[in-house]
């Protein structure tokens, strides 16, 4: 009895909590970069997208099961995903031609996720009598499709992490959090034999540690931001001054 108060009610409740610190992960350096009016840098902004679509994915799965841990956890998730979506697309523009690919690449990601939006809300609304299960198992697998592409989506920056012998690309909070939120959900479907829900959360924990390690491997440089100036000017103008004797003097 105990143990299945803690699998099928603590373990979500725990995975509602973390989930929202793993969708305000990336809150602090998108703040930062706007505030400083910096760009993306070396950030990847593709999971934002992909973050947005899969949380309505499973708001949507979770109202077919009536299960408000699924739903509760996912509403706040949809919200700042589309956030930082907008943020991201804002730093892009600042960028000019030295954002352009990223700025594309997230055109790209944003529009697939429109129309896979698009789909979920079409088989949620399609009437289809008896065919419940087929619902539920059609969104279940288009959530199993995009969340396995959320939690892959940082690997992208595998190869420019290991080329610059540096982690700047990876937001380790979030990684840290993919592992925890992973973990407690897989926990939370295995508990309801509900494969859908345990498969791509223990797989996205698998590559949440992966990405940590790479972090503990690759430290961030120190002193450095993800972000660059949007003002190279600026950057100039500024080594020249801390360069100055008279400036050093005072």
């Amino acid at each position: 009895m105990s143990s299945s108060i803690l699998t099928q009610h603590v373990a979500p409740a725990l995975g509602t909590l973390v989930a929202l610190l793993l969708f305000l992960a990336p809150l602090k350096t998108l703040k930062a970069a706007m505030q400083g009016k910096r760009l993306l840098g070396d950030i990847n902004p593709v999971p934002f997208p992909l973050l947005a679509t899969n949380c309505a994915g499973w708001v949507a799965y979770g109202y077919l099961l009536r299960d408000y841990y699924i739903v509760v956890a996912n509403i706040t998730g949809l919200v700042l995903a589309m956030h930082y979506t907008l943020q991201a697309y804002c730093l892009c523009s600042m960028g000019g031609e030295r954002t352009e690919g990223k700025r594309k690449l997230l055109h790209g990601t944003v529009v697939g996720a429109s129309l896979m939006m698009a789909y979920v809300g079409l088989v949620v609304a399609l009437p289809l009598g008896d065919k419940e299960e087929a619902r539920k198992l059609v969104l279940g697998l288009v959530c199993n499709a995009v969340i396995v592409c959320f939690y892959a989506s940082p690997l992208a920056e595998v190869k420019t992490v290991i080329a610059s012998k540096s982690s700047d690309a990876l937001v380790f909070p979030m990684c840290l959090m993919n592992v925890i939120n992973g973990t407690l959900w897989a926990v939370y479907g295995f508990a309801l034999s509900d494969y859908l829900i345990a498969a791509p959360n223990a797989l996205g924990a698998l590559f949440g540690v992966l990405q940590c390690t790479l972090c503990a491997i690759y430290p961030r440089r120190r002193g450095e931001s993800n972000a660059i100036p949007v003002n190279p000017s600026t950057e100039k103008l500024d080594a020249l001054v801390s360069a100055d004797p008279l400036s050093e003097a005072t």
